[in-house]
């Protein structure tokens, strides 16, 4: 009899702690994961064919998600190209723990921007504007 009142206690067990998970916020944030690995894979192309330009940092704003431990950030830039007058972007980005300093409002950022597509940006966290 107490085997199975034990394996009866447990299922309960199981069942209170899977009512506390917060299955939207898990969600949220895997849909937040999925997305920036999406927007990472998109910019590998620009990259590598995109137009040097600068960008200012405007704002920057926590997501709550993460990718391999590095914070997943969303960004306002105020980018300068070198054909016609600056405009802003807003873009989520991967951070690397070791950059997160330059992802301050008011620093400048060396970017590549798509010549098709002005709104997909590459950011080069490495290399000082």
């Amino acid at each position: 009899m107490g085997f199975f009142k034990d394996v009866k206690t447990l299922k309960e067990m199981g069942r209170e702690e899977l009512h506390k998970v917060d299955m939207k916020a898990t969600m949220a944030n895997g849909m937040a994961q999925m997305q920036a690995m999406n927007d990472m894979a998109a910019t590998s192309a620009t990259a590598v064919n995109g137009v040097a330009a600068t960008a200012s940092i405007t704002a920057v704003r926590q997501t709550g998600a993460q990718i391999n431990f590095a914070p997943v950030i969303e960004l306002d830039l105020l980018i300068f190209g070198p054909a016609g007058a600056p405009y802003p972007v807003t873009r989520r980005e991967t951070v690397q723990q070791i950059y997160l300093s330059r992802a301050q409002p008011g620093q400048s950022l060396k970017v590549k921007v798509d010549p098709n597509d002005n709104t997909a940006v590459w950011i080069d966290w490495i290399t000082p504007a």
